[in-house]
This record gives C-alpha cells, sequence and structure tokens, in this order.
C-alpha cells in the first residue's frame, strides 16, 4: 500500500485534537502538527499519538499548510484540519484506493455536526475540496489566505464516497476568536490584490449573508443553535467589509495629518 503523510495546523485544540489523531493514525505512516503557539495539552496530545510537534509563526493558514507539506517525506499527503475526523468508512476506502491510486488527488466531502450530534443531520453543511492527494502533481500554495490544493489542467482527481466529520463547534468565544484573526487576513489579502467593496455591498452584507447561511447553507436544520451559528458567519462577512472601509478611512486619516 501506498505509504501517507498527513499534517495538521493548530492553536489551542487540546479538546478535539485527540478523536482527529486517533482516527487518522489507522491510514497515516507519519502526522506533523504545525502550531502556532498553543498555551493548552495540544503539544502533549499530539506527542501522545506518535504525531510530530513543531512550531511555526503563524503568517496565515494557507503558510501554515504549505509549511507542514513540505514537511512530509511521502508523495502522498492527506491535510485535515484539528476539527476534522476521518469517519471508520472513509478510513477503509482510503486504504483500498492506496492499494494502487488511479488518481493524483481525491475530492472528501467534509460534513458539519453540531454539540450532541454522533452522525451529520439531514442536509448538514457539506464542503467538497482536495484533501488526499499526490504532491508531485498537486500542491498546497503559501498563496496569502487560499488554502486550498492546486493542480495544473488535465491532473486526474476523482471524488471519494465517504466522508469527514466536522467538529467546528467548540464555543462562541472561540470561533469569534477565530473569525476575528481570518478577517484581518483577509483584509489584508483584499488590500494587496486591489479589491474594492462598494457602500452597498457594507450595508446589505449582514441580512444577505444570514439568509444564504442560515437557509441556503441549511443552518436552520441545526434549530436555536443553527440560528447563533448563522448569525455569527453574516457578522464574519459583514465585519470583513467593515474592517476594509475602515483600513481605508484611518489611512485617509494618516495622510490628512502629514
Amino acid at each position: 500500500m501506498v505509504k501517507i503523510s498527513a499534517y495538521i495546523v493548530t492553536l489551542n485544540e487540546e479538546k478535539r485534537l485527540g478523536k482527529t489523531l486517533q482516527a487518522l493514525q489507522n491510514v497515516a505512516d507519519e502526522i506533523f502538527v504545525i502550531d502556532s503557539g498553543s498555551t493548552d495539552k495540544t503539544q502533549e496530545i499530539a506527542e501522545k499519538y506518535g504525531a510530530k510537534f513543531l512550531f511555526h509563526e503563524w503568517k496565515n493558514i494557507s503558510s501554515q499548510k504549505h509549511y507542514g507539506q513540505e514537511l512530509c517525506h511521502n508523495d502522498w499527503v492527506l491535510s485535515l484540519d484539528a476539527d476534522e475526523v476521518l469517519s471508520p468508512e472513509l478510513i477503509a476506502e482510503i486504504k483500498e484506493k492506496m492499494e494502487d491510486p488511479q488518481a493524483d488527488g481525491y475530492f472528501i466531502k467534509i460534513r458539519d455536526l453540531m454539540p450532541g450530534d454522533k452522525k451529520p443531520r439531514w442536509l448538514a453543511k457539506t464542503y467538497n475540496n482536495v484533501r488526499l492527494y499526490n504532491r508531485k502533481k498537486c500542491n498546497m500554495p503559501d498563496d496569502l489566505t487560499n488554502d486550498r490544493v492546486v493542480y495544473p489542467e488535465g491532473t486526474k482527481i476523482e471524488q471519494l464516497k465517504n466522508i469527514i466529520y466536522h467538529y467546528s463547534y467548540v464555543s462562541l468565544t472561540q470561533i469569534w476568536f477565530k473569525l476575528n484573526m481570518y478577517t484581518d487576513e483577509l483584509v489584508n489579502t483584499a488590500i494587496e490584490q486591489g479589491r474594492y467593496y462598494t457602500k452597498i455591498r457594507l450595508y446589505t452584507e449582514f441580512p444577505r449573508q444570514f439568509f444564504i447561511y442560515y437557509f441556503r447553507k441549511r443552518y436552520c436544520m441545526y434549530g436555536t443553535c443553527g440560528f447563533w451559528m448563522a448569525t455569527t458567519y453574516a457578522y464574519f462577512r459583514f465585519l470583513k467589509i467593515a474592517k476594509w472601509f475602515e483600513r481605508r478611512a484611518l489611512k485617509a486619516y494618516e495622510e490628512e495629518q502629514k
């Protein structure tokens, strides 16, 4: 069977990392945990499961993941977040595929679970990204905040049938801390790329995004928890644009004071 290296980015993930590593051990021959300064038991948990724990100063998410990818010794790599757990069915499917890979990479569906859920709910929010790939053909680039695997046209990418469980929710405090930091990175990227937002976008972003998250992304399926999650993510989208306007206003003020 083809050997697999795995890498995970962490920051204070003691509550979720153990379950992720326990499942990952079944398919990965080596595991790298890339940490940006945890103050909890993240390192202790990583080493308990035989992972190699390394500090890498935070620049952005893609930089962390690219660093992890470059540490891997095997051609085939698996990218996971600390809150993502391979389902038993997916573990079996990956083992089967790695007996003789017929593609250069594989899409894997990532499905949300809320507190108390043992399996994803019907119509739960789902992502579908390339997470298992041959790094001779595909790459996780150090590309600002874009943490997606890229590959040239003609690369053979197949879809795996089974899923990753996504335990995204720890607490509102954790989510707001993470999203506040992430919006700073997104604003830096937008300014660097010369992106422009209108005032109409500023005033309409929150209600528009709430509708998208609550109905189109189906957070309405999660009851009260889904309501506050949809509100949180809608505000995160608004905050990115608000910070962009703030940055422009502060820059204009600084220039006036010169």
